[in-house]
């Protein structure tokens, strides 16, 4: 008895895959809270739900820290699924997410950045909560074509908010490498 109490208490929260996003109802799953402790996702629905980034949900979910069930369907989704439903509303979504979990595991607290073309903030390791972010990260992948534009609406959006702007490449193996950018004077 004792036993299957603590397989109890050690289940990971259920979030719903519903509508094209990951989300967690704090109501059935109070462990949830933590989550926004680790400073994952974002509360929604007066404070009574939880969406999650689809680079945090599927970041969570190679931790084994949630379980994701399609609402639709009812199947347990594994990472190869949610990652392919997702993926169809943003193909560059791999991309995102190897830039998200490597910088995470760096130490960095990475939060949802300005727009499709800046996806994250960056805070310094320590900074979440006490400082702004100071970095924008722009994620692209090795041997992937770059209108100028892009960059250039990168840097300008990063002058406006007073942050730099750094891009994240994935190389073809997965490796990711990162560079400043910065505007000529």
């Amino acid at each position: 008895m004792v036993a299957e109490d603590r397989k109890e208490k050690a289940k990971p929260p259920k979030a719903k895959f519903t509508r094209g996003k990951v989300i967690l109802d704090l109501k059935d799953n109070p462990q949830a809270e933590a989550l926004t402790a680790r400073g994952y996702g974002e509360k929604t629905g007066g404070k009574r739900r939880f969406e999650l980034a689809p680079w945090e949900a599927l970041d969570l979910l190679s931790e084994k820290a949630i379980e994701v069930v399609d609402e639709a369907t009812g199947e347990t989704l594994s990472f190869n699924r949610l990652l392919t439903l997702l993926s169809s509303r943003d193909e560059t979504l791999w991309s995102k997410y190897l830039v998200f979990r490597d910088l995470r595991s760096r130490g960095y607290m990475v939060k949802p950045g300005f727009s499709r073309e800046l996806p994250f903030r960056v805070y310094e390791r320590g900074a979440y909560g006490k400082e702004p972010s100071k970095f924008l990260v722009l994620t692209l992948r090795e041997g992937e074509p770059i209108p100028l534009r892009k960059i250039e609406k990168a840097l300008q959006t990063a002058k406006n908010a007073k942050k730099e702007v750094i891009l994240g490449l994935v190389e073809r193996r997965g490796e990711v490498v990162y560079y400043s950018l910065s505007q000529f004077a």
